[in-house]
């Protein structure tokens, strides 16, 4: 059994040192052994925990409910989630290629190959007995575009996780079936990829926003003396990302060459939205900070 600092634990599970003490003092998970000295060690079996802790309140349950369980039975509860709204979700098998994707989704039965390794990946052919790769890429220059053009055309599902590209090349990638996202990605919006229907050739519909303009800027104008900032971070985020979805929506009806384009980004946005609204909603209830949605 591997011992592991907290330092190292924040690198693989992505939750930050502040949240893990948080946690632990709070609703007792995953509590560390303690050295000698003091100091917090973990295991391989908290380091799941805290993984399956992670991907729960990223779909809205809370930590009270969740510190209560066993290892098995968060397993069990993190299952539902990847076999809902519907048993036969496709894809049934799914390759993960990246520094940072390949940690995501841990527990799903329809990984079945993980690799850290990046735009070297791309020189080689595309993972065997896959339905769907999600690859992590910088950049995706003409060579990257044209290996990925080629999986695409041998029956691959793809899912491009970017850091910078040009419109073009996503367009490119989009025209022919390809999902292009901004990374980074967490397991919540992975996992909002992955189950999405085929995008419709119409504008999608997308729920109205929960929050005003006016309540999202009084929540990131909040006093910088709370424990916890995230209230005040994710609220400036949902801002920013309402504004863009705004703004693709107008583009979708005002540049007609690019509409496609244009429709994707809308429909990426609003669940990028949902998904930081019900963050806010969960951080907001931990930190006991009373919020006003929309009627």
């Amino acid at each position: 059994m591997q011992n592991l600092s907290i330092g190292a634990v924040v690198k693989i599970t992505g939750i930050p040192a502040h949240t893990l003490r948080k946690w632990e003092s709070r609703h007792g998970i995953a509590i560390p052994i303690r050295t000698e000295t003091a100091r917090r060690v973990y295991t391989e079996e908290h380091v799941e925990q805290l993984k399956l802790v992670k991907t729960l309140v990223e779909n809205r349950h809370s930590l009270a409910q969740l510190a209560g369980l066993t290892l098995a039975e968060l397993r069990d509860l993190a299952n539902l989630h990847y076999d809902t709204p519907a048993s036969n979700l496709s894809p049934k098998q799914i390759s993960l290629i990246g520094p940072g994707v390949n940690r995501l989704l841990s527990g799903d039965p329809r990984i079945t190959q993980r690799l850290s390794q990046g735009n070297t990946v791309l020189e080689a052919q595309r993972p065997p007995q896959t339905d769907t790769v999600v690859i992590e890429c910088d950049t995706i220059p003409a060579h990257t575009q044209n290996v990925l053009t080629s999986w695409q055309a041998d029956g691959c599902q793809l899912v491009v996780v970017y850091k910078f590209a040009s419109r073009a090349s996503i367009a490119h990638l989009t025209s022919l079936g390809a999902i292009c996202a901004r990374g980074p990605v967490t397991d919540a919006s992975l996992l909002a990829i992955l189950s999405a229907p085929p995008a419709p050739t119409e504008k999608p519909p997308a729920s109205p926003a929960k929050f005003t303009d006016e309540e999202l800027n009084r929540i990131a104008q909040l006093s910088p003396g709370l424990a916890c900032e995230c209230p005040n971070h994710i609220a400036k985020l949902l801002m920013d990302i309402t504004s863009f979805e705004r703004y693709s929506n107008e583009c979708i009806d005002t540049d007609p060459a690019e509409h496609a384009l244009h429709q994707q980004l809308a429909s990426v946005s609003a669940q990028a939205r949902q998904l930081f609204e019900g963050a806010l909603l969960t951080v907001a209830t931990a930190e006991g900070i009373k919020l006003e949605p929309k009627e």
